[in-house]
């Protein structure tokens, strides 16, 4: 009986799913920060004003948001887990509606 790799154990389509949630909230802390460092103000008014605060900017920064598990898509196909990008891939397809319905 052979051991079990890692990529047997984590190339999963739950995996994947909750990697890209996570991708997706870290997009979002990392651009926050970044956008509230560069205007001078704090990240609860980047969270309150900016995105909850007006329908202008929401959509787009959801997109960006996104883009990590755009990154984390291209590196684990490229490491063949297509059960994992499955998962990541399924949480970017479900974010077209928000970034739609807020466009």
């Amino acid at each position: 009986m052979e051991p079990i790799t890692i990529k047997e154990k984590l190339d999963k389509f739950w995996i994947g799913a909750v990697l890209g949630i996570l991708g997706a909230l870290i997009g979002f802390l990392v651009f926050g920060a970044i956008w509230s460092i560069s205007n001078d103000v704090t990240f609860k008014y980047f969270y309150k004003d900016v995105f909850l605060g007006t329908r202008y900017y929401t959509d787009k920064i959801i997109t960006i948001s996104i883009l990590l598990d755009v990154v984390l898509f291209f590196l684990f196909m490229q490491l063949h887990w297509y059960n994992l990008c499955k998962g990541l891939l399924a949480v970017v397809i479900s974010t077209v509606p928000l970034v739609i319905y807020f466009y």
